[in-house]
């Protein structure tokens, strides 16, 4: 099994979370598809380091008060194949607006809230059923 780590990052002045819009490749999970910041697990890397490296690497924005709030197991489904994963789920705060976003990953980021991402017809449906179970330990 795989793992994972992934992560609601928060502009508390905004009120709102980043997301990216992840690249359209049938190769990965969720293509074309709000998603949140986050991947892999690398050998001897804690899932808080991953969370640290995959900003850095996916966005390039300062974050602070990394908090584990969820695991789960789930399925990522990656060109019609079913692939499980174990996933950690954080939270973070950032002041980075997003013109602060240097983004490497993704056709684009944008800050939602909660409500917004929810009801945005590309959101990932792992995503979407995340924030609806789970909407007391995110917000």
């Amino acid at each position: 099994m795989k793992s994972g780590a992934k992560v609601f990052i928060k502009n508390e002045a905004l009120g709102k979370y980043l997301f990216l819009l992840r690249d359209n490749k049938p190769d990965i999970p969720g293509p074309n598809c709000w998603s949140l910041v986050g991947g892999g697990i690398e050998e001897n890397e804690a899932p808080a380091e991953a969370v640290e490296r995959e900003v850095s690497e996916e966005i390039n924005i300062p974050i602070f008060d990394l908090q584990l709030i969820h695991q789960m197991s789930t399925q990522d489904n990656v060109g019609g194949k079913a692939i499980e994963v174990y996933r950690y789920i954080f939270s973070a705060k950032t002041n980075a607006l997003l013109d602060e976003v240097v983004l490497t990953e993704g056709q684009k980021a944008s800050f939602f809230t909660l409500e917004e991402i929810v009801n945005d017809e590309k959101v990932c449906p792992g995503l979407k059923k995340l924030i609806l179970n789970n909407r007391n330990i995110i917000d």
